[in-house]
């Protein structure tokens, strides 16, 4: 049964204070315990129900976890779900490293991403196309916010991330590899080469890149709306679904995944 205590702690740290005193992050659903599973991550603690312990979802190989069975009820007092989902899992953060030469990569530059919805998208898409790294800059929604894990599907426990101070990482890499900047006026995208190599930034949901990262773009591309002109189209794209549609470019111009 959980105590009074442990329910306030457990839901202490979905504040950004405790998870950086603690040093640790939640994460719930079976889908998002058993991506953490099967991933390097230490997982420290597993509340669950009775259907999820006896499902067997612990691999044989995993490190002994603390598995705490729990009602329905209890789980419904520690999740951040509108629908609790059989399991919640407290984990540690792993420790941060910085990012490597951007050259031989594609890697996305997040310029003041806010939206941890978008951010976990994000992550989820650049893993699903085979992204080799995300770069945020340290005004960026931290990593991890419980609505970032949880958009994240998982792929939070896989794609490299690193928080960086991005005009310094822009101009220790410009002159290795190609940055591309995602603006209104530019080079319309698919209409040639990216290369084999680069970074990409994808600015702010509503202000777009920022003034001090903008001298750094060497290639400016834009995404064409089918109305343009018209004067009847949305304004933008959602950071999101841009950063899709440029990661569908890279892979298809790149199909092996790789430089």
């Amino acid at each position: 049964m959980l105590s009074k205590a442990r329910i306030k702690y457990l839901n202490a740290l979905r504040l950004l204070k405790y998870r950086q005193e603690e040093g640790l992050f939640i994460a719930e659903g079976v889908k998002l315990i058993n991506e953490a599973l099967k991933s390097s991550f230490d997982v420290l603690e597993i509340f669950a129900t009775r259907e999820w312990i006896e499902a067997g979802y612990i691999p044989a190989g995993r490190y002994l976890v603390d598995v705490n069975e729990i009602s329905e009820d209890e789980l419904g007092k520690i999740t951040a779900l509108s629908t609790p989902n059989q399991v919640l899992a407290v984990i540690r953060q792993p420790q941060s490293q910085p990012a490597p030469p951007a050259a031989g990569e594609w890697v996305i530059a997040l310029d003041q991403i806010r939206d941890p919805g978008n951010l976990g998208t994000m992550i989820r898409t650049a893993d699903w196309f085979g992204i080799d790294r995300i770069v945020a800059s340290k005004g960026s929604v931290e990593l991890w916010n419980p609505k970032v894990v949880q958009a994240s599907m998982g792929s939070v426990f896989r794609m490299p991330f690193h928080t960086v101070n991005l005009t310094d990482y822009l101009a220790e890499n410009r002159k290795t590899v190609p940055v591309f900047g995602t603006l209104l006026e530019g080079e319309m995208l698919g209409s040639g080469p990216l290369g084999k190599q680069g970074i990409v930034i994808i600015g702010n949901e509503s202000h777009g890149i920022s003034a001090e990262v903008m001298p750094f773009i060497t290639s400016r591309i834009t995404i064409p709306a089918a109305r343009q002109g018209r004067g009847d189209t949305a304004e933008s794209l959602n950071a999101s679904i841009a950063m899709s549609i440029l990661c569908y470019e890279i892979r298809r111009q790149n199909p092996s995944g790789k430089a």
